[in-house]
């Protein structure tokens, strides 16, 4: 259920999702109010589940993560077995979003990985037993945008 938020709540995610180290002094500045009412505020969007944490981004290719794909894949039901090789398999360091989808396909994963040979190497545990899934990948030539926190708030929306 979407949180009811003002325009001074917009705007402070919006400045936290360009810079969420920013001091609270130079966020309250920013949204003129107090330094104490900017803190009560993000601990309430915090509470409410607005705001689910603060983190560093990092350069994907600074790091050797330079290939993008999505995968899709579909396939029966997950055995037990299946379902647990899934689950340990999202949570390795390639996967940077999963997805249970509707339509054609069952999963849409998107993935980084240093070489086509590492992409090449997550595929294939996605299409071997227990998973036996069928795939369908397609590779990032250029990212144009990517919305790091997810969403755009306040004047940009």
């Amino acid at each position: 259920m979407a949180v009811e938020l003002d325009e001074h709540d917009l705007r402070i995610v919006d400045i936290l999702l360009s810079d969420g180290r920013l001091p609270a002094t130079e966020l309250a500045d920013m949204v003129g109010l107090s330094r104490s009412a900017v803190a009560e505020r993000v601990a309430r969007l915090e509470r409410n589940g607005v705001i689910r944490g603060t983190t560093i981004i990092v350069d994907p290719a600074a790091v050797g993560r330079t290939v993008t794909a999505f995968v899709a894949a579909r396939g029966a039901s997950l055995s037990p077995k299946g379902k647990k090789a899934f689950d340990a398999l999202m949570k390795s360091q390639e996967v940077v979003e999963a997805h249970t989808v509707a339509g054609d396909d069952c999963y849409f994963i998107k993935v980084r990985t240093p070489s086509i040979a590492a992409l090449n190497a997550f595929v294939a545990k996605l299409i071997a037993p227990p998973l036996s899934l069928a795939t369908r990948t397609t590779i990032v030539m250029k990212t144009h945008i990517e919305k790091l926190g997810g969403v755009t708030l306040g004047e940009g929306a």
